[in-house]
């Protein structure tokens, strides 16, 4: 009798060793007609419903993640700070010709925003403006962030003082052919320039900063043919934020000497207005569209209220990102995890971590605001399996990542993580290698 159950039980299960080796012979064969090393590539997919491994390659391996490890991180912080959660700035009023402005990190407050705030409270009667800037330390870059980085748009410094996304907009106009062209900076913030530019028929502008001098000076160089718009990261938050607060106190007729002074708010300071945006809003932002300040913002302040601390920090981010590994079951032990958005190559985790991260939160609200092909950075993606796949994506120099859940043609729910490491594979070649092994694990699978 226990034999014929385990013929039963053989027969049972044999087409789905077939289909298994299929997709495994298959994975390797693409990866061998991209001429990619094997050993470069980590591949892990789980079944969702049971968490076993379907179908795995070098999954135990560490390995750079890039902005993959938004998909482990923005979970985490979104179930701390909740689904109600706003990032506010408050307008408190001290004394009659006192305020105290309350900074929360908001990376998505405006300099529109900042002249809503006081618009009805500071007026000619302030005398002092206090500035609480507690929401999260002064720590303006993650940790193996690389300097040479400094102009990257998609990687401004950020802190408690995040305004206008932290870059200051320029705007270049041309002039007769062959003529310098001219710097706009609409902010005033003080900047010195080099402009080495031309006016000539097509736009080719090269910004360096020169540091030598000061971080406020840049060098402009090449050609510009039509009126531009280019973006520089702020390298001081702080005094952008006060020079803004003066300008727009200045357009009122306000002029308060040495008006900007460190407190924080107590149990007096009565709240007049405030600004706010969501979270479904930073959600969103990170896992569609990969934004680096949000997710290092919304990271810190989520280890605030973790840590039941005043001040967020980074460290209070992982360890509430370790806590959340406890809870869950997973084992974290051999991963490391130095920031919230994946731009440090100080990270490293397995495929298998990731995958196995995926099955376990895969009920955790903020999962649902995955890019879905055709949306963020998979706008051009894989669209002929839109309603069947959910992924972050991940690009770093020489790494490129794909993690999320897919249901496969047949029905089935599994959850996947892919990181390549190989060098010799272009960026564009890496993202289609990617796309042919998730096409063909829906196919097979």
């Amino acid at each position: 009798m226990k034999k014929v159950l385990l013929l039963l039980l053989i027969l049972f299960l044999f087409p789905l060793f077939v289909d298994a080796k299929k997709a495994q012979n298959n994975f390797i064969d693409i990866i061998k007609e991209f001429d990619a090393d094997v050993e470069s590539i980590a591949i892990s997919i789980k079944n969702l419903d049971t968490g076993k491994v379907v179908y795995s390659l070098n999954d135990k391996m560490l390995m750079t993640p890039a902005s993959v490890q938004k998909i482990l991180t923005t979970p985490v912080a979104a179930e701390v700070l909740g689904e109600d959660y706003n990032f506010e700035t408050g307008l408190f009023q001290r004394n009659n010709d006192e305020v105290l402005i309350k900074l929360g990190a908001d990376p998505y407050l405006t300099t529109k925003n900042l002249k809503e705030l006081i618009k009805k409270d500071i007026t000619s009667q302030t005398k002092t403006i206090y500035i609480d800037d507690t929401a999260i330390d002064n720590k303006i870059w993650g940790e193996g962030w690389q300097w040479d980085d400094d102009l990257n748009t998609l990687m401004p410094r950020f802190n408690s003082y995040n305004l206008d996304k932290n870059l200051i907009k320029l705007t270049i106009m041309p002039s007769e052919k062959n003529q310098i062209p001219t710097i706009i900076n609409p902010t005033k913030f003080p900047l010195v320039f080099f402009n080495n530019l031309a006016t000539g028929k097509q736009t080719d502008i090269k910004v360096q900063r020169d540091t030598a001098i000061s971080p406020n000076t840049l060098v402009l160089s090449g050609t510009v043919a039509r009126p531009t718009t280019i973006y520089i990261p702020n390298i001081n938050l702080k005094q952008y934020f006060e020079n803004q607060l003066t300008k727009i106190l200045h357009e009122k007729s306000i002029y308060i000497a040495n008006p900007y002074r460190k407190s924080i708010v107590n149990d007096n300071d009565v709240l007049k207005n405030s600004v706010s945006h969501d979270i479904e809003k930073a959600i969103t932002d990170v896992l569609k569209n990969s934004n680096n300040l949000t997710s290092e913002s919304m990271f810190k302040l989520a280890g605030a209220k973790y840590s039941g601390q005043a001040t967020g920090t980074d460290i209070d981010g992982i360890k509430m990102f370790n806590e959340y590994c406890v809870k869950n079951k997973l084992d974290n032990s051999r991963i490391r995890i130095t920031d919230a958005s994946g731009v440090s190559k100080n990270n490293l985790v397995s495929t298998d971590f990731v995958s196995e991260f995926l099955v376990k939160s895969k009920n955790n609200y903020a999962m649902q605001y995955l890019a879905t092909p055709g949306e963020g950075t998979l706008t051009h993606r894989m669209l002929q399996i839109k309603n069947n796949l959910r992924a972050k994506t991940g690009t770093l120099s020489d790494v490129s990542s794909i993690a999320g859940y897919l249901t496969s043609k047949s029905g089935k729910n599994y959850a996947f993580c892919i990181i390549t490491n190989d060098i010799k594979l272009s960026e564009s070649d890496k993202k289609m290698l990617e796309d042919y092994i998730i096409r063909e694990a829906y196919l097979r699978l």
